[in-house]
């Protein structure tokens, strides 16, 4: 029985200053070898029956081409930890084992119309749609579905656009991951200098949150307070009552492969994306900052967030996987690419790929305001790469460029909050620009020799920055062979 006055009467003091300083009994006191098992099993059996119906009907497109079938999965997912860890006697925490399981019974089918084809006004007119039924025994049945359509009057320009509904089941991992500790810096969002960085409704959600515990919140600072300054354990875990997400989808576009133009292709594709009952798993300061963000604290995030009863700081945290509101997107994808083969000068090609995001949005929960991220971080308005490639015989040269535009250093709702939060020349992150090139020579037809430069102007990550817009590696070569047996 353990001493209450001495539970480790082993302990030998560690030395945490300089290095090869700690005495080995110090450091066989705070290591152990550990082993833990996971296991992830899937089972699958389907079957699909395809072809058309070229013996019995053709359309004045060709015949109807169909494939239907079905499908059944099973997964199960186990995790036992090691008993130190179980008991918590690691710097993560007690981990406890963990089990679960479901499958999923499909049936799926598809159909593709070729209604008019090498006719005046319409060298292609098809459509197509497809669906799929399925139940969990987690989230019970759903449905994904598909339609689409393509129209070309003549061979060298033709338009394209689908509508589908797309259904995603939680995870194995998202259900039934093992609940575990973790720590996190949570910078308070009702103290008194974060009020005004969020929305409308802060305000009022902290002092809703405070006051019940005779906070005041106009004088609430947990940032002068040392005691606060410290780093939060919390738990994080998969959720076994999540449900599915739903995506609504609509794209048009159009392709050009103009015959006056070998080698020229030419795609634009518009999309608009709207998932709702998205499935997300919320870090702890977002945990912190969506519960006091809401039209009221009557949402599932304040719940994941203990306050001390006295004084009103954050003690702890539950981050799990949650259906929220609703994510949307929506932009435009732009592809060029030229090849141009010469007789004496080898083959040229050109590809370019662009993007412009027009908007990408969540809403933490029904009614709550819509959080723009547009702009942020991973997020930039326009974004390209481009690449030339020169072949010549066993000899490849390719040089590459990839760009994106300028990003917000702070939030929308930082800057609202605080006009002044810093110099306006550090509002924005500067854009990308990384350029690369490959030299690769084929000797015969099994071993390739090749070299190259990634980051060739050696660009630098952005002021206060490690790896954002381009990693802190900077200009780098590398050197390889390839043998093909």
């Amino acid at each position: 029985m353990l001493d209450p006055d001495n539970p480790f009467p082993n302990c030998v003091p560690f030395n945490i200053f300089g290095e090869y300083l700690s005495d080995p009994a110090a450091i066989a006191f705070v290591t152990a070898d550990s082993l833990s098992r996971a296991t992830v099993t899937q089972h699958v059996v389907s079957g699909s029956i395809s072809g058309d119906t070229g013996t019995f009907l053709e359309l004045p497109g060709g015949p109807v081409g169909f494939a239907v079938g079905a499908e059944y999965r099973k997964e199960k997912s186990t995790f036992n930890p090691d008993p130190i860890i179980r008991d918590g006697l690691t710097w993560y925490g007690a981990i406890q084992p963990s089990r679960g399981s479901f499958d999923v019974k499909e049936v799926f089918a598809e159909i593709n119309v070729p209604l008019l084809k090498d006719v005046p006004g319409a060298h292609l007119l098809s459509f197509g749609g497809a669906i799929r039924l399925s139940d969990y025994s987690t989230v019970g049945s759903t449905t994904t579905w598909k339609v689409d359509g393509v129209y070309a009057p003549v061979r060298d320009v033709s338009f394209r656009a689908t509508y589908s509904q797309a259904v995603r089941a939680p995870n194995i991992a998202e259900l039934f991951a093992p609940e575990s500790s973790s720590f996190n810096f949570i910078v308070d969002p009702c103290d008194t200098q974060e009020l005004n960085r969020g929305t409308s409704t802060r305000a009022a959600n902290c002092a809703a949150i405070l006051e019940p515990l005779g906070v005041d919140p106009t004088t609430f600072s947990p940032s002068s307070d040392p005691s606060s300054s410290l780093y939060t354990e919390g738990l994080s875990g998969g959720n076994p009552d999540l449900r599915e997400e739903t995506a609504k989808t609509w794209t048009a576009g159009v392709v050009l492969r103009p015959r006056f133009l070998p080698g020229f292709s030419f795609t634009a594709d518009w999309y608009d994306i709207k998932i709702k009952d998205a499935i997300n798993t919320p870090q702890a300061e977002e945990l912190a900052e969506v519960c006091v963000d809401q039209p009221t604290i009557d949402n599932p995030y304040c719940p994941a967030i203990t306050r001390d009863p006295a004084t009103g700081f954050i003690t702890g945290f539950t981050s799990r996987p949650d259906n929220v509101a609703q994510f949307r997107t929506a932009g435009l994808d732009v592809t060029l690419a030229y090849r141009i083969p010469t007789d004496t000068a080898g083959t040229f090609s050109l590809s370019l790929s662009g993007n412009y995001l027009d908007r990408l949005e969540f809403v933490a929960t029904p009614g709550a305001e819509i959080d723009v991220d547009r702009d942020e971080a991973y997020a930039p308005r326009y974004s390209a790469t481009l690449d030339l490639v020169w072949e010549k015989g066993p000899l490849t040269i390719a040089y590459g460029i990839s760009w994106f535009d300028k990003t917000r250093r702070f939030t929308i709702e930082d800057v609202r909050g605080d006009p002044d939060i810093v110099d306006p020349k550090y509002l924005w992150i500067k854009e990308k620009w990384e350029h690369e090139v490959q030299v690769a020579y084929d000797v015969g037809e099994r071993f390739r020799l090749y070299g190259g430069v990634n980051n060739l102007f050696d660009e630098k990550p952005a002021f206060n920055y490690t790896s954002y817009p381009v990693s802190a590696m900077g200009r780098y070569f590398y050197m390889g062979a390839t043998v093909s047996f």
